[in-house]
């Protein structure tokens, strides 16, 4: 992308009276993208049916795009393929949606070939909701998007586009099949899995590199994070699956929380969920995107996951006082406050973290000495708690905290009234 020229487009917004523009936003998307934007038209109204914005806002941004040079129209709005016709045939440059623009970017960032069979997945099924009325305006002979297409041609297009979305259901099938599989895995294993989830560019992945000690791309863009990066690491000592997961946003187009619900399954699937905020933004936009997220987490099944909100990027906020900030927030959710950057308040992290993801049991145990008790002693030191360990004359005492199937060997190898559960 080095020394490539930015492609320059304006970016619009229709909104109705009383409602907030997203123009903020959907800018940052078209950095993401690679574009430039170097205009920008908000009209307050209800939509056009010809252009979903008004004749007259339609006059200065046709104006605009000839005097700047604009090559593409980028709408926050979804408008209607008629809609999209009508205006690219006034403006004479190609006109896109937030939702192509997503799905752009996103193509930019699948790497794994479980990412791009979804992205694949959300373009064709997004070209499936507008194939049908293209299909009805190409039998009219109007036929925007066709590029001279019969009605003949363009059922077949239909059908073809929607065999392809059969076809790629499958094959996410068979992976679907695979991540349960190895989720299973993990199940044996007895460890317990925490989320990071939030909105996106809110330090996720930087969080995810500090505790684990990974490199996991990190990059000031939105969607650095499509696929799922899981590491086992430890929470005030005990091991835990952390899971790196991809950033919400702002009306996240259904069809792409669709395509990518095996991968968001993964969040519902958690013993508690991080969902990391951005605490050094303006309080309204950190309100905001806190319920946004919370409101995606419900949308796949997990708004009864344990869920710990994470503060992070206090390192911004120097001499402000944190307590007064975070009251003014006014969070429902247990909360830490953090720089994942720096590292500061990360034991708080751990503590509270460990407190809330449950599947450990604190126990007491007395062991005698043998080959058992020596494996045994292994497996705790991999998969709990150790707090200690005492070798006596006759035997060997271990206080841990244990997942539940560790525990119940400890009791099964323990000797006669050496086993009890701590608190």
């Amino acid at each position: 992308m080095e020394g490539k020229v930015a492609e320059r487009v304006a970016i619009v917004q229709r909104v109705n009276p009383g409602e907030r523009d997203n123009l903020d936003e959907l800018r940052e998307l078209c950095k993401t993208a690679g574009y430039e934007v170097v205009y920008q038209l908000k009209q307050v109204r209800h939509p056009h049916p010809k252009y979903n914005i008004g004749p007259g806002k339609l006059g200065e941004l046709k104006d605009a795009v000839k005097r700047l040079g604009i090559s593409k129209v980028i709408f926050e709005n979804e408008v209607k393929p008629v809609q999209e016709y009508n205006l690219a045939k006034a403006l004479k440059v190609p006109v896109m949606t937030r939702t192509q623009l997503i799905l752009e970017i996103f193509s930019m960032h699948a790497h794994s070939r479980e990412a791009k069979l979804q992205i694949k997945l959300a373009e064709l099924r997004y070209e499936l909701s507008r194939a049908k009325e293209k299909v009805r305006l190409a039998k009219m002979g109007e036929q925007p998007g066709f590029h001279g297409l019969g009605a003949y041609e363009a059922d077949v297009y239909y059908d073809e586009v929607h065999r392809r979305v059969v076809s790629i259901n499958r094959k996410l099938e068979d992976i679907k099949r695979h991540m349960d599989l190895v989720r299973l895995e993990r199940r044996r294993f007895g460890i317990p899995l925490i989320s990071l989830a939030g909105y996106t560019n809110a330090g996720k992945s930087t969080l995810f590199n500090t505790l684990t000690r990974e490199e996991v791309e990190v990059d000031d863009q939105l969607f650095t994070t499509l696929t799922p990066t899981t590491r086992i690491t430890r929470f005030d000592g005990k091991p835990v699956f952390l899971s790196d997961t991809v950033g919400f946003i702002k009306n996240l187009p259904t069809l792409l929380v669709e395509a990518f619900y095996a991968t968001l399954r993964e969040i519902a699937l958690s013993n508690l969920i991080l969902l990391v905020a951005d605490f050094s933004e303006p309080l309204e936009q950190v309100r905001e995107k806190i319920e946004t997220s919370l409101d995606t987490l419900s949308s796949i099944g997990a708004q009864d996951v344990p869920t710990l909100i994470v503060l992070n990027k206090i390192d911004r906020l120097n001499g402000v006082d944190l307590g007064e900030r975070v009251s003014e927030l006014g969070l429902r959710y247990p909360y830490v406050m953090i720089s994942a950057k720096y590292g500061w308040g990360l034991g708080e992290l751990e503590v509270k973290a460990s407190e809330m993801m449950g599947g450990f049991i604190k126990v007491e145990a007395t062991l005698p000495y043998g080959e058992q008790t020596l494996k045994l002693l292994n497996e705790l030191y991999g998969r709990a708690k150790v707090i200690s360990v005492r070798y006596d004359e006759d035997h060997v005492r271990v206080d841990a905290e244990t997942p539940p199937h560790l525990a119940e060997k400890l009791r099964r190898l323990s000797t006669d009234g050496g086993f009890k559960v701590v608190g």
